[in-house]
């Protein structure tokens, strides 16, 4: 979840990126009457609390063409990366409440205004199953059994938020838009899990070549392209990836053994605070005992270690 939340936020915050992708992937009709050009990256999340780990949110701001500069005719495009490997049945509900939580930040922010600006819905989507849930809200109300009169009777009142999926792992890879930074992501995140993702990897030398060219900003992606790759494909090594970059340059070379050696002492850290985490625990429980051996209560003694009443009662027996 993590390595595919870092990736997606470095190249999808760039406002250049984003608008790739919107070119790309929205209806012609639509980017003709948008100011690509002017997109603006909002800062914030609408993600639920208990979801921040999991999930990602960006939200962009591009006005249309007509009315350009007079504040009054922009379209907020909520851009939401889907960091489960599998479909969520649940979707056109959470970009519903994305959606209610920006309008309520518009309302706020501009009380003289009646109306609501538009907001469009788009899913980047790169799981391997096909998406065969709900892509509207209208799907999710259990109207099974209901007459289908009713139905009918009942559709013109009932929500029907509709979300854009961009299914990039149904797409040839010859097929997939954009250049540079854009277009490795969504090719890493279509392919970097399979195990012969190396055999693929030379195919996309243009698209390093490129990234390579931009000089530091290129290289921070390229540094967080290795590290993807290191982190959710066990069949990539450093060796292989340093071999295949050393035509870009011989500090572009060095950055599969910088990142897996960042990654390695990470791992050494978090492991450390596991440790110490395991310990802190043995010791409360240690303490647990002895406070119960003498009479002291469960509830007490959850008090005094900070442990789970549960765990302690569990103790008590």
């Amino acid at each position: 979840m993590g390595s595919h939340d870092k990736l997606f936020k470095a190249v999808f915050s760039e406002p250049e990126n984003a608008i790739a992708h919107f070119g790309a992937f929205l209806p012609a009709e639509i980017t003709a009457a948008l100011d690509l050009s002017q997109a603006v990256h909002e800062p914030g999340s609408f993600v639920d609390e208990t979801l921040r780990e999991r999930h990602t949110d960006l939200l962009y701001r591009i006005p249309w063409k007509k009315g350009f500069g007079e504040g009054d005719r922009e379209v907020l495009l909520f851009v939401i990366f889907e960091h489960q490997s599998t479909p969520d049945p649940m979707m056109p509900f959470r970009m519903l409440r994305y959606a209610v939580r920006i309008w309520e930040r518009w309302i706020r922010e501009h009380p003289e205004q009646r109306q609501l600006q538009p907001i469009l819905p788009l899913v980047l989507y790169h799981g391997e199953q096909d998406w065969t849930v709900a892509r509207s809200l209208f799907e999710l109300f259990d109207l099974a059994d209901v007459p289908s009169g009713a139905v009918e009777a009942l559709k013109p009142y009932l929500p029907r938020l509709r979300i854009m999926l961009n299914e990039v792992a149904s797409l040839p890879d010859e097929q997939i838009p954009g250049h540079g930074a854009v277009r490795l992501t969504l090719l890493l995140f279509k392919t970097g899990r399979i195990p012969d993702v190396l055999d693929l990897v030379p195919s996309w030398t243009e698209e390093f070549r490129m990234e390579a060219a931009r000089g530091k900003p290129g290289l921070r992606i390229l540094s967080l392209l290795v590290e993807y790759l290191l982190r959710v494909n066990e069949n990539v090594s450093v060796g292989a990836l340093a071999e295949f970059l050393a035509p870009l340059g011989d500090e572009i070379k060095e950055i599969p053994m910088t990142v897996g050696e960042q990654l390695i002492e990470k791992g050494r850290q978090e492991g450390r605070q596991e440790g110490e985490a395991a310990g802190r625990h043995k010791e409360k429980l240690d303490v647990a005992r002895k406070a119960l051996a003498k009479g002291m209560s469960p509830v007490d003694v959850a008090d005094l270690t900070d442990l789970p009443v549960d765990e302690v009662q569990t103790l008590a027996h």
